[in-house]
């Protein structure tokens, strides 16, 4: 156990005494180690997630409640409006972690083949802070990339991701269709965190992120309007539906008179200029970004219900 907790320690800078408790007591959770002379050299951190019934995942979907435990379902049902996927069996690789002596030796590829030889879910999956080695590592494997996530890790400011490996025929219908959904919004969502960050994205990471994506999406009218509605009454991020959102005021300018002249500076600034969330604020006269946040939300909601 001491060098199990060691190895996730040196490997992931945001391992506390909190995960051991986790890993301790948690009944969804397992670990798969590789041993070397009966020492740990390697071990992963799985969670069994999914099977979730359908009035639960509907309440996800519309915000009444999150789920602890279940980040992947959590994510596609309250983030990627998807919540009959909530409902499949998955399996995610919450930690991985090398020997730092041993690393580039194909043991975290072999930890990880022995996954998925070791159990049969609808689907893989694993998020993280992404990098262009980690990118390239989970798709060798058969992981897809379908969500980046707005927020940046503290310390790295890498954006977080989250890829799949789907299994059932299911899970492969799913993937397929978050892709050209994800193919649809990143540039614009690529758009939005530039204007956010400090600093740029490391050109050689958006051009992983942007790799082998298929044809995007469509987008008609009632699309936009619908996921315009599933931002300002539910839980779906901004970042989410960026490009919907976009597309749904520019064609319905004419109501932004409804709004107060704070919602309306905030509308114009986030959502058709894709200005950072602190400029927003300020040109708003809000008092800082989680008031502009919640301000766009109410705005929209307003616009929308107009």
């Amino acid at each position: 156990l001491r060098e199990l907790f060691g190895l996730l320690v040196h490997a992931h800078y945001r391992t506390t005494p909190g995960d051991l408790h986790r890993l301790l007591d948690a009944p969804n959770l397992e670990l798969h180690a590789l041993l070397r002379r009966g020492h740990v050299v390697a071990a992963t951190i799985l969670a069994r997630e999914g099977e979730l019934s359908g009035p639960l995942a509907d309440d996800v979907l519309h915000g009444r409640t999150r789920l602890r435990a279940h980040a992947l379902a959590d994510a596609l049902a309250a983030h990627l409006g998807k919540p009959t996927a909530a409902g499949l069996r998955m399996i995610r690789s919450v930690r991985i972690a090398t020997h730092p002596g041993l690393r580039r030796r194909g043991l975290a590829r072999m930890l990880v083949e022995h996954v998925h030889c070791e159990h049969a879910p609808d689907l893989f999956g694993t998020l993280f802070g992404a990098t262009p080695e980690l990118l390239a590592f989970r798709r060798s494997l058969g992981y897809e990339l379908v969500r980046l996530s707005a927020s940046r890790g503290a310390r790295t400011g890498e954006p977080s991701v989250m890829m799949l490996r789907p299994v059932s025929e299911r899970a492969r219908v799913l993937v397929t269709e978050l892709r050209a959904e994800l193919a649809r919004d990143l540039p614009r969502q690529l758009e939005l965190l530039h204007a956010d960050g400090e600093t740029l994205l490391d050109p050689v990471l958006v051009a992983s992120l942007c790799a082998d994506l298929p044809p995007p999406a469509p987008l008609d009218p009632a699309r936009c309007r619908a996921l315009a509605d599933a931002y300002a009454h539910g839980p779906r991020t901004f970042e989410s539906v960026a490009l919907a959102l976009q597309q749904y005021v520019e064609s319905h300018r004419d109501r932004l008179a409804v709004l107060t002249p704070a919602e309306r500076r905030t509308i114009e600034g986030r959502v058709l200029a894709g200005h950072g969330w602190r400029r927003v604020a300020a040109d708003a006269g809000l008092p800082g970004v989680p008031a502009a946040m919640r301000g766009l939300r109410k705005a929209v909601r307003r616009l929308v219900d107009a």
